[in-house]
């Protein structure tokens, strides 16, 4: 049954319906092959035939009339007259013949009009009887069965052109009245052909066979295999997602389970920091205290990036839009990494148009995508570098967001690879800047659900710039009125 389904299966898939197509094309090719092989060896059949025919007659011919003449010369009267002699010379010839597939040569007189041999057969009687009235009959030649047995025939129309030979068919049959030009007959050869055509048929069908085999066999292997490989891809990319769904889960479960204690951590130790409830006695548990409670927010932070990442990679992360102004978005980030820009002694440059119109989005994520990039860049780049934000739009372009910095660089060949999660370019357990890798990912997973791009440029030891572009239906042009008012 398993095997009957995915028979089935097999045939109902694309792969299916092209064995199908293909069986079909080696089948009409088979019969192409066979049948263009058929006629070409029944042409080169009846192209032999024929010359061996003419041949014959040509031999009959020359016989024939060579005796006529020798009668005239020696006033032989007595001697059979030329169509009797050249009747008994045939019936000799076929008889000297023997073998029944042997070619036959017969010369026929009309239906009620013969001397020797009448029409052997009403087809032949017929064809005799078609030459009559023509001023230049052809001969006729055609497959016929005789007895059961498939010949190849030629009649030769036999014309009087001579008056001496109309002169003795009037003597022998002086009712008829031959006149010159009459038709008096007909030669006929039959060629056997039955074993000949039963052994070509027979070579034709093997021919065909085979080109059926041939196409027929690699279609269906090249269909098969596609099949088998196709199906073993998505049997691999279900288990790929089943695991991956697996697998986000329980990072969101986790992270669930984690921020409960963590956020008693942060509260706790914030509390602690600032002795809500007395002061501390020692002065030296002061560092300590800091140190947790930075460490907590560290930790809440990559506990919640990998929660934003496992919904995003679930498809469950969803978009709160409202209109906002991203010079807003940048002014915050600002002040958040304004510290880190001046304790590690570098400089901003923030490059925004005037009338950049707001954008309908989800502020909060935006806003994260910038401070993501921001602290890469900050934490990339070496003292007395610089950190460039700016932007340009268009009506049919959109927004672009371009955040450059002159840090350390990424290698072209890791370009793609710290776009995936958990990857950075120095992997090795002593890397000098600490990170989760999933800065990047979540960057793009955030501006991908807004329908935008994300793409890096980078040259070691020169800078690295992240190109942001979100489409022109996220411009929202018709709301700069309503801004400028509130703003006011």
């Amino acid at each position: 049954m398993q095997r009957r389904a995915a028979t089935m299966a097999f045939l109902r898939s694309r792969e299916g319906f092209g064995l199908i197509g293909i069986v079909v094309f080696a089948a009409a090719l088979a019969v192409i092959a066979g049948e263009g092989f058929y006629q070409a060896s029944l042409r080169a059949f009846v192209e032999n035939k024929t010359d061996e025919k003419a041949t014959a007659l040509q031999l009959v011919d020359a016989f024939v009339s060579n005796y006529s003449n020798l009668r005239k010369e020696l006033d032989a009267d007595r001697a059979p007259v030329p169509a009797t002699f050249r009747a008994h010379s045939i019936a000799l010839f076929n008889h000297a013949r023997g073998a029944e597939n042997a070619m036959r040569v017969q010369w026929i007189g009309r239906a009620g009009r013969s001397i020797a041999t009448p029409p052997s057969d009403s087809p032949m009687a017929d064809v005799i009887e078609s030459f009559v009235g023509k001023s230049d009959p052809m001969p006729v030649s055609g497959f016929v069965t005789i007895g059961g047995d498939q010949v190849f025939r030629t009649v030769y129309p036999s014309v009087a052109h001579d008056q001496s030979c109309v002169d003795c068919h009037n003597r022998i049959q002086p009712e008829q009245s031959w006149q010159l030009n009459d038709v008096m007959g007909a030669f006929s050869i039959d060629a056997p052909a039955g074993p000949f055509l039963h052994g070509l048929r027979l070579e034709c069908a093997g021919i065909g066979l085979v080109v059926f085999l041939l196409i027929g066999g690699v279609g269906t292997w090249v269909s098969v295999t596609h099949h088998r490989r196709i199906a073993e891809r998505e049997r691999a990319q279900q288990k790929a997602e089943s695991a991956n769904r697996a697998k986000s889960s329980f990072l969101a479960t986790m992270s669930h389970e984690l921020r409960t204690p963590l956020n008693a951590i942060i509260g706790f130790s914030d509390m602690m920091k600032s002795q809500v409830l007395g002061p501390i006695g020692n002065e030296r548990y002061h560092p300590y205290i800091d140190n947790i409670h930075d460490s907590g927010e560290h930790l809440l932070q990559i506990i919640t990036d990998i929660l934003d990442l496992s919904k995003a990679e679930a498809g469950k992360l969803d978009l709160n839009e409202d209109i906002f102004d991203l010079r807003d978005i940048v002014r915050s980030v600002r002040q958040l990494t304004s510290g880190r820009l001046v304790a590690g002694g570098l400089t901003e440059k923030i490059d925004l148009p005037p009338d950049l119109p707001p954008l309908r989005g989800d502020e909060r994520k935006l806003k994260q995508v910038l401070l993501n990039l921001m602290s890469n860049a900050v934490k990339f780049t070496a003292p007395g570098g610089t950190i460039e934000i700016s932007a340009r739009f268009d009506h049919k372009q959109g927004l672009t967001l371009i955040i450059a910095d002159s840090g350390i660089g990424i290698p072209g060949e890791d370009l793609d690879r710290v776009l995936k999660p958990f990857e950075q370019v120095d992997s090795s357990l002593s890397r000098q800047h600490a990170g989760t890798g999933l800065g990047l990912p979540l960057v793009r997973a955030m501006i991908e659900l807004h329908g935008g791009t994300v793409t890096l440029n980078s040259i070691v030891g020169v800078g690295t710039q992240v190109i942001i572009t979100l489409p022109a239906e996220r411009l929202a042009y018709d709301m700069v009125p309503a801004l400028l008012s509130d703003a006011a």
